[in-house]
């Protein structure tokens, strides 16, 4: 199974939103990364068939997704960032409604299934009003299993979710790894850190990074610096001159992670870099390169 971009492009007037994305997604999770207007939201909604490209293609097995139509669309399983509820509907009666937009069969065994397969089965007769951010995102997944999807495409789907909220949904996404394409799409590293397979960084409309969670680290050559400073002038020379990507602060005493190529301080220790500040430093070569050439 594959779901493939070739040469997407896509604007809106003067400005370029998509600039030639090439991509292949297969079975596993893909953390697409990117600062907010980096394109992500316009690639899904291509994706979904929302929009079309203004060139390239995308296929699905080799074949034109906009020409498959609805054999495409019934492969699809969409999370949105902001989704749609009736507050006084119960998670099962939602359930049945959007069951119904998408001709769903045997209706009732594949919403218990669904229900069971986000820990909510029990929570079925509760009214959505009444349900957490994270219960509501969990309904959300709900209704884009329904039809058992290939493709799992999940936009910003920790937002608004507390901490215990945002692990349980990671925990629930990394179960369907090997049997769908799962596209998590956020602009929080964190959120796909530890469970995604692969990372593709989009910025400005480009791909940066194209390449295995593991390896991204090690290919980027992050460079992490641990430091500690009591004095005020020094703490504000740093912040101006380098990326902090941590600040801790207690008695006095503020503790920095720095993302630099040199040692930033006498008192620095090289440390291991996290994917997060691989990110930050991939994310701010690129804004240092446009800056230089404007």
């Amino acid at each position: 199974m594959e779901l493939e971009l070739r040469g997407v492009k896509k604007s809106y007037g003067n400005k370029i939103a998509v600039n030639g994305l090439d991509i292949v997604f297969r079975p596993g999770i893909y953390g697409f990364l990117g600062p907010n207007g980096a394109g992500k939201s316009t690639t899904i909604r291509m994706l979904c068939t929302v929009e079309k490209p203004g060139s390239g293609s995308i296929l699905y097995n080799g074949s034109d997704i906009y020409s498959m139509g609805e054999d495409y669309r019934d492969k699809i399983g969409y999370v949105p960032q902001k989704a749609g509820y009736y507050p006084d509907y119960t998670a099962e009666a939602f359930l049945k409604y959007i069951a119904g937009l998408k001709g769903i069969e045997n209706e009732d065994k594949k919403i218990r299934e669904c229900l069971e397969c986000v820990n909510l089965w029990d929570a079925k007769g509760k009214k959505l009003k009444a349900f957490s951010g994270g219960m509501k995102q969990r309904v959300n997944i709900a209704q884009a299993l329904l039809n058992d999807p290939c493709i799992l495409i999940l936009d910003e789907p920790t937002a608004g979710l507390d901490p215990d909220e945002r692990l349980n949904l990671k925990n629930l996404v990394s179960g369907f790894a090997e049997e769908k394409i799962i596209i998590f799409a956020t602009h929080i590293v964190s959120d796909v850190e530890g469970i995604a397979d692969r990372v593709v960084i989009i910025n400005r409309g480009n791909i940066l990074v194209n390449e295995e969670t593991e390896s991204v680290v090690n290919k980027t050559e992050t460079k992490v610096w641990q430091c500690s400073f009591k004095d005020i002038k020094e703490i504000s020379y740093i912040k101006s001159k380098y990326r902090v990507s941590r600040e801790q602060h207690h008695k006095g005493v503020v503790d920095m992670r720095i993302i630099s190529d040199v040692k930033p301080c006498e008192n620095a220790v090289e440390t291991s870099a996290n994917l997060e500040e691989a990110y930050l430093k991939i994310i701010g070569n690129k804004r240092n390169d446009t800056n230089e050439k404007s």
